[in-house]
């Protein structure tokens, strides 16, 4: 339990370091959007600007796990493999904080409209026209 300690607390921050960050961009984009920024790459096109400066952020952050974790890997395999579950797990965090915002969001709203809509019906009409 004690690497699961070490670098669930990375993980993290990675990830709401990122949805705090870039919330308003992320949340009119479609959930893949964040993908080729973990990855830093895009497989058709260039990435924007915004994917660009996440990866740059979220690059020192993958490193840092991968000096907690301590493992040796000897192969370029190796290291690929741990690198893409981590990428994986910050994948499925950010677009995890990101539909629960939505929801939120989408819930606040509706909230909003039913009291609105609430208020109206005890309305009295001022003055004539």
């Amino acid at each position: 339990m004690r690497v699961p300690r070490l670098i669930e607390p990375l993980l993290n921050k990675a990830a709401l370091d990122i949805v705090d960050a870039y919330k308003s961009k992320l949340l009119n984009e479609s959930v893949t959007y964040i993908v080729p920024a973990i990855w830093g790459a895009k497989e058709k096109g260039k990435m924007d600007t915004v994917q660009e400066e996440i990866y740059q952020k979220v690059t020192p952050m993958i490193h840092e796990i991968f000096d907690k974790l301590n493992m040796d890997c000897h192969t370029a395999s190796q290291r690929f493999t741990i690198g893409y579950m981590i990428k994986g797990l910050i994948i499925s965090k950010v677009t995890y904080m990101l539909e629960v915002l939505k929801n939120r969001l989408k819930n606040d709203f509706t909230l909003q409209d039913q009291d609105r809509e609430n208020t109206l019906v005890y309305l009295e009409p001022i003055g004539n026209a």
